[in-house]
């Protein structure tokens, strides 16, 4: 037992107190309210007794400035959950929208009442939406969802079975080859087939809603006993593929609880080919622009940069030809700290050679690029991978010109984005992860750099045909 005088208090700003946060996703289990701020729709992020944060669609401009006030309803189903008056008190740009935090004026929320209003209106709605889901749906894509659930049912049943036998470690690797052998082209297949089937719905509000609601209850539960599958549609982050998720795909480990669940778990890092075909693209493309410029010192930034796992490989060479300064910018402390730790051993036996910068930076000082290259010298490649999947086109176009002006003569500029093609992630990841990106195929990348001046544009697609490449190159000083 502590004395009195033990007891710690907060330190920093902790020392103002503060309602407890609750995240939308541990209280409302089914599917997070609709957040309704003067008629904008915003995905809600977290809940107190005294305000709400969410997030505004992409591209949004309709939301007023910090002290507005402005009616607020929180619903799910057509049922109201709240009313009342808010007052806007954070405005924020992420990649997923701008975050809003606003203040309640006229009432305190009761969590715990709250909670059972939302589990009353859910079944309520439930009850009444099924009919009106059986007719937006497509018998086509029903079917599909019977034909994914026999697949994967079969297989998890059969494991089970197997499993219950206690089998030694190298007839467990065995019927896991046998299995990934077999079912990997049939689910191919199917996720494939779920491309085709929601093409044609993806401008319609109604369906697309009523067809991904469909999917997240009777198949993505069949999914999430595996991890990838799990962390990528929970967002523990607040927000999809965090590193740990690209740690994942790049791992390749067998993970989950049941032989079953590692099944699963293999077909989501399947599915995520893409990640480690892309990076493998970009370390190739290092190695070949310090070769170009060697014996000159390279300077190489990543924006959003993850774990970087393309240069803690590179890094891995006995000796570099030239020596290189990378810079590193993202907005997770963690991804940096990964990276950082991870290269460091390799950074101290290079002996100068190499050096890896840092740069911990929110989204909205991803926007503006020139504050945070106004700090580096111009560089010889700039390259950004799964981080303009989330922007509009706008906001896309504006970072690709910032990021352009700052390449040296003869530098290089690369932008990845998911391939809007027929065997694109969509249908894994917008309807059994409600996982949301904007695909963009050859001609949409190429609309990216239309303004920029005199460069040479390329574009190309990765081995998998799930991610379009845009490259810039800077005209050299003559």
């Amino acid at each position: 037992m502590k004395n009195y005088d033990e007891l710690a208090g907060a330190s920093g700003r902790r020392v103002f107190y503060r309602a407890e946060r609750y995240r939308a996703r541990d209280l409302f289990k089914r599917a997070a309210p609709d957040l309704s701020l003067d008629h904008v729709v915003c995905r809600l992020h977290d809940v107190s007794m005294n305000g709400l944060g969410a997030y505004a669609p992409r591209g949004s401009n309709d939301l007023r400035g910090v002290g507005e006030r402005l009616p607020i309803r929180l619903g799910v189903r057509g049922a109201t959950l709240l009313e009342g008056l808010g007052e806007i008190s954070r405005l924020e740009p992420t990649p997923f929208g701008t975050k809003v935090g606003v203040r309640l004026v006229d009432r305190c929320l009761n969590i715990s009442q709250l909670v059972a209003k939302y589990d009353e209106a859910f079944i309520r709605a439930e009850i009444d939406e099924f009919e009106e889901h059986g007719r937006l749906v497509a018998p086509e894509y029903r079917q599909l969802c019977a034909d994914t659930l026999h697949l994967l049912s079969t297989y998890r049943s059969a494991l089970d079975r197997f499993e219950k036998t206690r089998p030694g470690a190298d007839e467990i690797d065995d019927m896991m080859a046998r299995c990934e052998e077999r079912i990997l082209p049939r689910w191919r297949a199917v996720w494939q087939r779920g491309n085709q089937l929601v093409a044609p719905i993806m401008e319609d509000t109604a369906a697309l809603r009523a067809t991904k609601r469909l999917t997240e209850l009777l198949i993505t539960p069949e999914f999430v006993g595996g991890p990838i599958w799990r962390r990528s549609y929970e967002k523990p982050l607040g927000y999809p593929g965090d590193f740990q998720v690209m740690e994942m795909i790049y791992a390749r480990r067998r993970e989950g609880e049941s032989l079953a669940d590692q099944l699963m778990h293999r077909i989501g890092t399947a599915t995520a080919e893409c990640v480690t075909t892309r990076m493998a693209m970009i370390r190739r493309l290092i190695a070949e622009a310090v070769l170009e410029r060697a014996p000159a010192h390279v300077h190489v930034t990543s924006l959003g940069s993850g774990t970087a796992r393309e240069i803690v490989d590179y890094l891995q060479l006995r000796n570099l030809p030239a020596p290189i300064q990378f810079n590193l910018i993202d907005q997770d402390h963690a991804a940096l700290s990964r990276v950082y730790e991870q290269t460091y051993g390799d950074v101290v036996r290079l002996k100068g050679r190499a050096q890896v910068s840092c740069l911990h930076a929110s989204f909205s000082q991803f926007l503006k690029a020139s504050e945070l290259f106004g700090v580096l010298p111009p560089q010889d490649v700039i390259y950004s991978i799964g981080l303009i999947d989330y922007l509009s086109p706008p906001r896309a176009r504006t970072l690709v010109e910032a990021l352009y002006a700052h390449l040296a003569p003869g530098g290089m500029l690369v932008i990845g984005n998911l391939n809007d093609s027929p065997t694109s992630t969509r249908w894994p990841m917008e309807f059994i992860c409600d996982w949301s990106v904007n695909y963009r195929g050859t001609s949409e990348m190429l609309e990216l750099a239309s303004s920029l001046p005199d460069g040479a544009v390329t574009t190309t697609i990765d081995p998998t045909g799930c991610v379009c490449f845009l490259t810039v190159r800077k005209p050299a000083v003559r």
